[in-house]
């Protein structure tokens, strides 16, 4: 798939992920090195160890074959495409997962908020008959707008204060949500208690 390119503003220019960040492809260990308990790193395989914002550790490795080094993006390679993390701590990470590592001259930030933005391009790049995954090659060669490292660092701090507010409200919503659905049972339970 063509990335649509638009018009940058002065300074900026388009880069390919892969010149810009290091991206290292997870790969599965054997599976007699795997650890219910903590032993050898943490070990992450895809999504569902996802958490806020990083991985919550269910299973570890003794013997890791390729490891994420803590502050690198953590992105699901495979079913589903796209969703991000951050490494906290050194883990070992399996084939559903690469680790982005970004180079001095960008800010993780602003490549973690490209990454969210060009999600959509990643998903319809997704291929496979049992399970969307895209392969190696297509992080390497996604274009990102890269402006100054500068300009990079003041617009992923404006993003994520502009991010948390909104993750704040969506929670506050959610939360009147459940109230608001509960009431109809609450009515009910009233109603033939013989309270109402």
């Amino acid at each position: 798939m063509e990335q649509k390119r638009h018009r940058l503003p002065d300074g900026w220019q388009w880069e390919r992920l892969g010149e810009i960040c290091e991206i290292i492809a997870g790969q599965s260990p054997p599976s007699h090195t795997y650890r219910k308990h903590p032993e050898g790193l943490p070990f992450f395989q895809g999504k569902a160890d996802f958490g806020d914002k990083s991985p919550v550790a269910r299973v570890w490795c003794t013997a890791p074959q390729k490891i994420a080094e803590p502050g690198d993006i953590l992105i699901s390679v495979r079913a589903p495409v796209g969703p991000t993390n951050i490494a906290d701590v050194q883990c070992c990470i399996g084939r559903g997962l690469s680790a982005i590592r970004p180079g001095d001259q960008v800010d993780r930030d602003f490549v973690l908020a490209a990454l969210k933005f060009y999600e959509p391009d990643l998903v319809q790049l997704s291929s496979g008959s049992t399970f969307s995954a895209i392969k190696q090659s297509d992080l390497q060669n996604l274009e990102i707008p890269l402006p100054p490292l500068d300009e990079q660092r003041r617009i992923a701090a404006v993003l994520n204060v502009k991010l948390a507010a909104i993750a704040q409200a969506r929670a506050a919503a959610e939360a009147q949500l459940e109230t608001i659905n509960a009431l109809p049972a609450a009515y009910l339970r009233q109603a033939f208690k013989g309270n109402l």
